[in-house]
């Protein structure tokens, strides 16, 4: 597709103008949150940062926001991106606590273990977050506040209740939540279960490895008086036979339980507030299971586990914050073959990832100016035990490697800093002009330090390329910048931003010079191995948020975003990054009806990454129509069609397919869905 669609597409959303600027509180303040609201029994301002109940993953949702998209490996497994970092790079909360994926490839990507009708809002920092939002930020910060239990001193039962249906795939939802309260306890208990299969594109082609099975259930009970209140929470997830066609392994399960306890005392003066976290992960995964292998020799299980400990102390005042907060995580990961007892790769052995931090926040207003000035200071620690392959045996480069790694000194001991300054400069009623600039810093992850052997146990890139490690990274230092305006009138809303960021000792594979990484990845079939490398990027761009309301019963609203990410050592792009999109959508309400027709319109991505193989993609544009029907106060049922003209495309950032035995080639791009029809239904009491 050529780009005069998507260009007519922007300047259509632009003629028609639209934009809101969601914040978290209604006092004024320098930091801008885009919320993406759950689904409400209400009729909705806009369709756009509004969650969608009906698709298994709650990192969908974040393709409302501006700047903001997902690295889709699988149909639950969405790594965030905003404005061309993911990963690591971002922070990632659930109700404030960290979430550390227990597999070395983000199968189980920290928004994975949310239930979607269990989440109240996301929140998405517009442009540079605070050092209030999370201990590692360079990228952005992603915050899922979950539904809690309401206390109260009168007994009060409470719900919520949906399911739905897609037809191509044969997907279903069903969960529930329940709230009972009284005597100043409330206990809030859910469930929900997510099962789907294979699903077509709109060639009617099988995506092989994309069906999931996924249940989730927990209890969540609080305690609340005047000025204290405490929380405590068990969350239970499982997920078994569940594809990733982008990588090179599907799962066989995941199972994960994670304890938290929450509290606030509140002062006349100041507001103290605590986090305490425990998660224990397993994960399991394969390459035989749920694609094709006809090869006994190359069957491969990977066991991988996680234990996390997480906690979080905050005292607040009016316009000044201190907090301290950070967490350890324990990995492991066993490669084996179920056809061979003899064959065992530690690939990641009682790997130790610790960070400790402390954070101020000041907070003032200066006439029509607020500001938010911020420090936090890092301390990360890693550490690793010795691995061993059965490989070594027999491979005197398989051999090598194991011997140099577990000779070599593995303790990793390193201080970062984040310094930020957020400003919002008010004009007059009508117009406000933000700017923001900050110095932030990364330590490399624990597969980046300590990933020994050529394999693709990546975090997720889905390059298929394999890669190995360097424990001597050196953390990445961005120097960022963003210049934002906010117009609002009474039916007219417009928020353009522009950034830039230049990163110092960005972490990227780079080809390997290492004759035995050279050699066993040649075994594996990759003759152009990846080491983990620091080098110098850049990353610039555009996005923008809109509203226009015609009439109280006619609203146009729409989202554009374009980021660009290039080396600078040497002429190629980053890796994975979304081309210039828009979403524009028209929402119409006449009495207890409501419909939402939506475009997305992408633009081809050709600047790519020739260092990971990384393919082009076309342009192209999809409609969404949904229709509402509020048969209550308390009940709505909702209708609806994704990919409404049957459109064949590719979304760039769904990766390249890895699945065997699948009607879609290998090294292909992942297609998306073809025509999908819907039904829901979202009861509440």
């Amino acid at each position: 597709m050529k780009l005069k669609p998507l260009y007519l597409a922007i300047t259509l959303g632009l003629t028609f103008s639209s934009q809101t600027t969601l914040a978290d509180d209604t006092k004024q303040t320098s930091i801008e949150v885009i919320t993406v609201k759950a689904p409400k029994l209400i009729h909705s301002e806009t369709a756009l940062a509004e969650g969608n109940l009906v698709m298994p993953d709650v990192a969908d949702w974040l393709k409302t926001v501006p700047g903001a998209n997902i690295n889709k490996n699988g149909p639950i497994t969405g790594i965030a991106q905003y404005r061309g970092m993911y990963g690591d790079r971002i922070a990632k909360s659930i109700s404030g606590h960290q979430i550390i994926s227990a597999g070395p490839n983000a199968m189980d990507a920290p928004l994975t273990y949310i239930n979607p009708i269990m989440v109240d809002s996301v929140a998405v920092y517009r442009g540079i977050a605070p050092v209030n939002s999370g201990i590692d930020t360079l990228g952005g910060s992603v915050e899922v506040n979950l539904k809690r239990a309401a206390a109260s001193e009168e007994t009060i039962i409470s719900g919520d209740m949906a399911t739905s249906y897609n037809d191509i795939n044969n997907a279903s939802t069903l969960a529930a939540n329940v709230n009972i309260s009284g005597n100043n306890f409330g206990l809030l208990s859910y469930f929900s279960d997510q099962k789907g299969d294979d699903y077509n594109s709109a060639n009617d082609q099988t995506v092989k490895s994309t069906q999931y099975d996924k249940q989730q259930y927990g209890i969540d009970l609080s305690y609340q008086v005047s000025n204290l209140s405490l929380g405590a929470t068990w969350h239970h997830s499982k997920t078994n036979n569940s594809g990733t066609p982008a990588l090179p392994m599907d799962i066989d399960y995941i199972e994960s339980d994670r304890y938290n306890h929450d509290g606030e005392y509140e002062t006349a003066s100041l507001k103290f507030k605590w986090q305490l976290g425990l998660q224990d992960a397993t994960h399991g995964m394969d390459n035989l299971s749920q694609r094709e292998n006809t090869d006994p020799d190359k069957y491969r299980y990977n066991t991988a586990e996680a234990k996390t400990f997480d906690y979080k102390f905050e005292v607040i005042s009016d316009a000044l914050s201190f907090g301290i907060e950070g967490f350890s995580a324990e990995h492991n990961s066993t490669i084996t073959n179920p056809e061979n007892m003899m064959f065992k790769i530690i690939n990641f052995n009682q790997v130790m990832d610790e960070k400790n931090s402390l954070y101020v926040q000041w907070q003032p207003q200066v006439n029509n100016s607020a500001y938010t000035l911020g420090f936090r200071a890092k301390h990360n620690n890693a550490d690793a035990d010795d691995v061993i392959s059965s490989m070594a045996m027999m491979n005197q480069h398989v051999k090598a490697l194991q011997d140099q790694f577990n000779a070599s000194d593995k303790d990793v001991s390193e201080t970062t800093y984040d310094i930020v300054l957020n400003s919002l400069n008010t004009i007059d009623n009508n117009h406000a002009i933000t700017y923001a600039v900050a110095i932030k810093q990364r330590a490399a992850s624990y597969q980046e330090h300590y990933l020994w052997m050529p394999m693709q146990s990546t975090g997720g890139l889905a390059d298929g390329k394999t890669y190995v490690g360097d424990i001597n990274l050196e953390p990445e230092t961005a120097y960022q910048l963003d210049l934002g305006y906010n117009f609002e009138s009474t039916s007219f809303a417009i928020s353009p931003h522009i950034f830039y960021q230049k990163v110092d000792n960005y972490i990227q594979g780079t080809p390997s010079d290492n004759i035995h990484v050279k050699m066993v990845a040649s075994m594996m079939g990759d003759e152009n191995p990846l080491e983990f490398t620091n080098i110098d990027a850049k990353l610039y761009g555009a996005d923008l948020n809109w509203h226009y309301k015609l009439s109280d019963s006619l609203k146009l609203s729409g989202i554009a975003s374009y980021v660009r990410g290039t080396r600078s050592d040497l002429n190629d792009d980053l890796y994975r990054i979304s081309p210039l999109n828009t979403r524009i959508n028209i929402n119409y309400q006449l009495g207890d009806w409501q419909t939402d027709l939506a475009l997305h319109a992408y633009s081809k991505q050709n600047n790519i990454s020739e260092i990971n193989n990384e393919k082009e993609t076309a342009g192209y544009a999809v409609v969404d129509w949904q229709v509402d029907y509020f048969v209550t106060s308390g009940l709505v049922v909702r209708g609806g069609v994704n990919n409404l003209f049957n459109k064949h495309y590719s979304d760039h950032l769904a990766g390249t397919n890895r699945a065997s035995g699948s009607e879609i080639a290998k090294g292909d791009k992942v297609p998306a869905m073809g025509r999908n029809l819907y039904i829901a239904m979202d009861y509440q009491f």
